[in-house]
């Protein structure tokens, strides 16, 4: 079956959507509503992306220049391919007249906390798409078994329109499911995505610091 990408861009909204839109606790999420292969770190570390001193120890620092600012803006996003990203870093580290592995600390401190953000909220998201799909699968199930106990051989209308009602459902919510568990490995490629992302960029960072 040919998905449609506005079908796809819906259940990726629904995926992310915050979690009072589906009467989910985020703050409490089930232990076992994480549906994908890959091992789930729910935090990044600094420690795994930068060597020396944690550059985002002393907060949101980085907000204060309004210079780094702009660039973590211009960076951080997605749409930003790791080489536009990696080619502005560098430009910026080429063109600063101040202290540079200060401003390039703190670039990382701010790509750390608006990457890990956003990689934060993508996997609540991923834990709702899960829930989502586990209250489906439960009325499929609840559909089939009222489907099973309608007779297919009776000519009472009544019962005949029950059932196609019910096949209906079933044919929907069947194909909903099916269609959200072909989408679910490339939302769950996300989180991992923004780590290599956040990863290449530190690295450009620190080789810029360290010329």
């Amino acid at each position: 079956m040919v998905r449609s990408a506005p079908l796809i861009a819906t259940w990726v909204l629904l995926a992310l959507a915050p979690a009072a839109a589906w009467g989910q606790d985020a703050a409490n999420p089930p232990k076992d509503d994480w549906p994908c292969v890959q091992v789930l770190q729910p935090e990044l570390s600094v420690g795994a992306m930068w060597s020396g001193d944690d550059p985002t120890a002393n907060g949101p620092s980085w907000r204060d220049d309004a210079v780094v600012a702009a660039l973590v803006e211009r960076v951080a996003p997605r749409r930003v391919t790791v080489d536009q990203a990696t080619a502005e870093i560098r430009r910026f580290a080429a063109g600063y007249e101040g202290d540079r592995k200060v401003a390039l600390s703190e670039l990382f401190a701010g790509l750390f906390e608006s990457i890990n953000g956003e990689r934060a909220t993508i996997i609540r998201g991923i834990r709702r798409f899960n829930t989502r799909q586990a209250a489906l699968a439960r009325r499929i199930e609840q559909t089939t078994s009222a489907l099973d106990g309608v007779d297919a051989t009776s000519t009472d209308m009544a019962v005949a329109q029950k059932r196609q009602e019910l096949e209906r459902q079933l044919t929907w919510d069947q194909r909903v499911f099916d269609e959200r568990e072909r989408l679910l490995p490339a939302i769950c490629d996300q989180p991992f995505v923004l780590e290599r992302r956040l990863f290449a960029l530190s690295r450009t960072i620190q080789e810029e610091i360290g010329k």
